[in-house]
């Protein structure tokens, strides 16, 4: 690509390229783990909450797979004077927080469709957003960079799902989520801002040597040649295969400490959890995605799986025993794990780009292995829940954390596949 040949960028530019991943992912943090929780609780009823916050975040993440490849493409071919990307993170942003802020109004008397649509809106913009931005590492970050780029998208983004939980959990009460929802709006804004005005985009000239196929091309046109770039899919298998793993108890975290461990106040709990999760990852997240450049992607991505496997199968037991600091304890393991990955899977995924001048349609398609997993892992979590927790509340979680172990190991294991990186 056309920036391989620039400097690496320096500290400042970094933040500023990355700031973004720190909203967005403080935005979903605390929706995913803490307000949409609590608020389909209060809407839905406690007898059908889990099966509810299955099928709306289901639904949801549906929306965005199809939505966030499309505004990448769309990007690809954008002639705006602002740059191919900015204009969509800047519009797919206002639109994310006016209607974050009217989801936020819905109470109890409301009803589901109000906010099953409101939460779709959200998701509109979010991705309408979020599909041009992930363009940008490998618009202007040179090839040599990008494992050090990796790494502070994953330091920023741990940073901003950890501050959206703890966040959350302060500022959400049952019935009353209009102060976590203006806090969202707010850093999306000020992120916004910093990154539009401080990235300066390479000019579409240098970068499109030709254009790829239309939006509305038919599928073995508009996607990349499974056979010429085999590595791409097999990355977004893996990728995909660990999201399993990581949704398929994110938004159920605060569920299971009110009706297996027994807390007063799970909102509250569930944003330490995933808080001491994050954190533990803040650390490796920077010396993994730097030090893989070095040693290679694969050594660090089989450890960090294999460490969130163990962890999933731990949490078990903070079932049986009803213990919250084990439970805390476990999250710190989980914690290293996940933020290793995040960075070098990330690297990873930059790697085995499809060469050409369609990053933002490549990297929309490689978004679909973060979303597919929010489509289909709530769902069948909760799915197994209404199943298996009629039985006892333990023997319900117990499945879907041994469930969630599989896919970690899937995942972990067919990176194997992968040829084309260390």
């Amino acid at each position: 690509m056309a920036a391989s040949a620039e400097p690496r960028p320096g500290v400042i530019h970094q933040l500023l390229l990355s700031c973004y991943w720190l909203a967005y992912n403080l935005q979903w943090a605390a929706l995913l783990a803490i307000m949409l929780p609590s608020q389909v609780a209060a809407i839905a009823g406690p007898d059908r909450k889990e099966l509810v916050i299955g099928v709306v975040t289901s639904v949801g993440a549906l929306f965005s797979l199809v939505l966030t490849p499309v505004a990448g493409a769309r990007s690809d071919r954008s002639r705006s004077r602002f740059g191919r990307r900015r204009p969509y993170i800047a519009w797919g942003t206002a639109l994310n927080v006016v209607f974050l802020l009217a989801m936020a109004a819905i109470g109890p008397g409301t009803g589901l469709v109000a906010f099953a649509l409101a939460y779709l809106g959200v998701q509109l913009g979010s991705n309408w957003a979020g599909g041009p931005y992930a363009a940008l590492i490998p618009d202007v970050v040179p090839e040599a960079g990008r494992g050090a780029a990796s790494g502070w998208m994953a330091l920023m983004s741990t940073v901003g799902t950890l501050a959206g939980v703890l966040a959350a959990g302060q500022l959400v009460r049952p019935g009353h989520y209009l102060p976590a929802a203006a806090v969202i709006a707010a850093v999306l804004a000020i992120a916004t801002v910093a990154t539009c005005a401080g990235v300066r985009e390479v000019p579409q000239i240098a970068t499109a040597a030709a254009p790829g196929p239309a939006i509305g091309s038919p599928p073995r046109t508009f996607l990349p040649d499974p056979r010429a770039h085999r590595d791409f899919y097999w990355v977004l298998a893996t990728r995909c295969l660990v999201g399993m793993g990581i949704y398929s108890v994110f938004s159920f975290f605060q569920y299971f400490l009110a009706d297996v461990i027994g807390v007063a106040r799970p909102e509250q709990q569930a944003s330490y959890l995933i808080g001491i999760i994050i954190a533990a990852g803040i650390p490796t997240s920077l010396v993994a995605g730097a030090r893989s450049d070095r040693i290679g992607r694969k050594p660090l991505v089989y450890a960090s799986g294999a460490l969130m496997a163990l962890a999933s199968l731990a949490f078990v037991f903070a079932g049986y025993g009803r213990s919250l600091p084990w439970m805390f304890a476990v999250g710190a393991v989980f914690g290293i794990g996940y933020g290793a990955y995040q960075a070098v899977d990330w690297a990873l995924a930059i790697d085995v780009l499809p060469p050409g001048g369609d990053a933002g349609r490549d990297m929309g398609i490689w978004h679909v292995a973060l979303v597919l997993p929010q489509v289909l892992a709530p769902a069948l979590s909760g799915l197994l829940l209404a199943a298996f927790k009629p039985v006892t509340p333990v023997i319900g979680y117990t499945v879907v954390f041994a469930v969630t172990a599989v896919w970690f190991v899937l995942g972990t294991v067919l990176v194997s596949k992968v040829r084309s990186a260390r």
